[in-house]
């Protein structure tokens, strides 16, 4: 399995070893566990910044997400609108708050079809990395392979179920998940109560036929990882929250290795 870290790749040109969603059940986290997740904060163009959306840390200036969380009626958000706070296991508190001064979403991205959903944002200064607190991710390379029935895990911030008395907790926290057979989620979603369309650039988790543990409204582009801690998936669309029935839907990174390399590196 190919993992790749974009850091090296920008810094050193070398490859090393080849690994409004929120998250429903799992545990508490600390964000030493997952040093490279940021919280992406937004006040929506006026306002306090609030968090809503996650990302992953590509490199010193680099932060990985989801296209669809910068999107309003079809439009790319104002990058001035957005934040990233790293280091801190809270969502609205803590650690270091960073202007973005750019958003690159993916040029074929679809905001009704959610195809192509990636995007990489730039900070105004250089994230200052700490050792155990804030750090680089890895994400998969485009030799990654994809297991059905592979234990994956999402991280973020936000509700623990559904319904309107869901309130979203400060504490981030982390579910443990599995990758659903491709064919199996793509013939669960095209049925008329889902009607989503899920493509091969799309991984599915989830607990197939059970639910409780996933992904779910409220935290769009934080990561999907495998048992190394690499990043595999973008999360990107949810049929309720934790679903038994529709898994969740990540952007498989795989498929975009290059684009986000060449995004994160751009001048």
């Amino acid at each position: 399995m190919l993992k790749i870290s974009v850091l090296f790749l920008v810094y050193f040109f070398v490859s090393v070893r080849g690994v409004d969603l929120r998250i429903a059940g799992g545990e508490i986290a600390n964000i030493s566990r997952f040093p490279f997740l940021t919280a992406l904060l937004t006040n929506q163009g006026s306002g306090a910044f609030v968090q809503k959306c996650g990302g992953s840390i590509l490199t010193s200036n680099a932060i990985l997400s989801a296209a669809s969380c910068f999107y309003t009626d079809g439009e790319l958000n104002n990058f001035a609108w957005w934040r990233a706070r790293v280091g801190s296991s809270n969502a609205n508190s803590g650690g270091t708050v960073y202007i973005i001064n750019r958003i690159t979403a993916h040029e074929s991205f679809s905001p009704s079809t959610l195809v192509n959903d990636i995007a990489v944002l730039r900070t105004n200064l250089p994230i200052s990395f700490q050792s155990n607190l804030i750090a680089a991710a890895s994400i998969a390379g485009t030799g990654y392979t994809y297991t059905d029935n592979e234990n994956v895990w999402a991280v973020g911030w936000g509700v623990t179920h559904a319904g309107a008395d869901a309130i979203p907790p400060e504490q981030l926290r982390v579910a443990l998940v599995r990758l659903i057979n491709q064919q199996t989620c793509t013939s669960r979603h095209s049925e008329p109560q889902s009607g989503f369309t899920v493509t091969n650039t799309m991984i599915c988790a989830g607990w197939l036929d059970v639910g409780v543990n996933g992904q779910c409204e409220g935290d769009v582009g934080g990561p999907l990882l495998d048992a190394s801690g690499a990043v595999i998936g973008v999360f990107s669309y949810a049929h309720g929250c934790a679903d038994l029935y529709y898994p969740d839907i990540n952007t498989r990174v795989a498929s975009y290795t290059p684009w986000i390399i060449d995004a994160a590196r751009a001048p």
